[in-house]
C-alpha cells in the first residue's frame, strides 16, 4: 500500500487540481493507496475545498487532517501525516503542482524491485533544472560539495522533497526536523543507515497559484544542521539515530 501525503498551507486555489492529478495517475497503477491531506492551520478554505472534492468524487481512501498543533513548518506537517499513515511506501506531494507525479508508477516499481528509497533528482538531466531559480541552483552547487564532505559520497540531489521510501525503514531511524530540512534528513539517514537508494531524473514544475513557502533565510540553518549531524554521525562522534 502507498500513502500519499499532501501538506497544505493556504492552497485552496490548487488543492482540487492536485487531487485530480493524483487520482488520474493512480488510476494507472494496480496498487492500494491512500491520500492524506494535512492542513497546517490554513487561513483560507483549503480543508473545505479538499473535503468537498472527496465527497464529490466519492473517495473513501482520501482524507483531510486539520493539524491542530501550533504551526512549526513543512517538516512538522509531514510528521503529522506520517503518524496517520498506514502504507508500506510513502511519498510527499506538494499541493502547488510542482512535482512530476507522472514518475510515481516507476518509483513504485523501483521499490518493488528492492530499493528502499527513490529520490527524484533535478540535476541528472541538465534540462530538468531549467525551472529552478538561479539562486537555488547556486545554493545547491555548494550544498552538494558539503554533502560529499559530510557523507563521503556524491549525490545529484538530496534536498528535493519528492521522494518515495519504505515507511518502516525510515521511521526506525527517527525523524526530528520541523522545517524543509526534513528532506535532507531523510536522505542522509538513509545513506548512513546503508539503505538501497536509487535516483530517478525529473523536472520540478512551476507553482500554479499562490506563493512558495520556502525562504532561504529561514531554512538555511536547518540544512547546515543536517550536514553537521551527518558528518558527526559518520565519524562516530555524536550519533544522530
Amino acid at each position: 500500500m502507498l500513502t500519499i501525503i499532501v501538506p497544505c498551507l493556504n492552497e485552496e486555489d490548487n488543492i482540487s487540481m492536485v487531487l485530480n492529478a493524483i487520482d488520474k495517475i493512480m488510476s494507472k497503477i494496480q496498487i492500494l493507496y491512500e491520500v492524506i491531506i494535512v492542513d497546517d492551520k490554513s487561513t483560507d478554505n483549503t480543508s473545505i475545498v479538499a473535503n468537498k472534492w472527496i465527497l464529490d468524487n466519492k473517495k473513501d481512501n482520501y482524507r483531510v487532517l486539520y493539524k491542530d498543533l501550533d504551526r512549526r513548518g513543512y517538516g512538522a506537517v509531514i510528521k503529522y501525516g506520517l503518524a496517520y499513515a498506514s502504507g508500506d511506501y510513502v511519498i510527499f506531494i506538494s499541493a502547488d503542482l510542482v512535482d512530476p507525479i507522472d514518475l510515481i508508477p516507476k518509483m513504485v516499481e523501483m521499490l518493488d524491485q528492492g530499493a528502499d528509497l527513490v529520490q527524484c533528482s533535478r540535476y541528472l538531466n541538465k534540462s530538468d533544472s531549467n525551472t529552478i531559480p538561479f539562486s537555488y541552483k547556486f545554493f545547491q552547487f555548494f550544498f552538494r560539495r558539503f554533502v560529499k564532505i559530510a557523507l563521503g559520497i556524491s549525490m545529484p540531489d538530496s534536498t528535493y522533497a519528492f521522494k518515495m521510501f519504505k515507511r518502516r525503514k525510515i521511521l526506525s531511524m527517527g525523524i526530528s526536523s520541523n522545517r524543509f530540512n526534513i528532506s535532507p534528513e531523510i536522505m542522509f539517514k538513509a545513506v548512513l543507515g546503508g539503505l538501497d537508494i536509487k535516483f530517478i531524473p525529473g523536472s520540478q514544475g512551476v507553482r500554479a497559484q499562490g506563493v512558495s513557502k520556502f525562504y532561504f533565510r529561514k531554512e538555511g540553518a536547518g540544512f547546515i544542521n543536517c550536514l553537521l549531524r551527518a558528518f558527526l554521525h559518520r565519524k562516530k562522534i555524536i550519533f544522530w539515530y
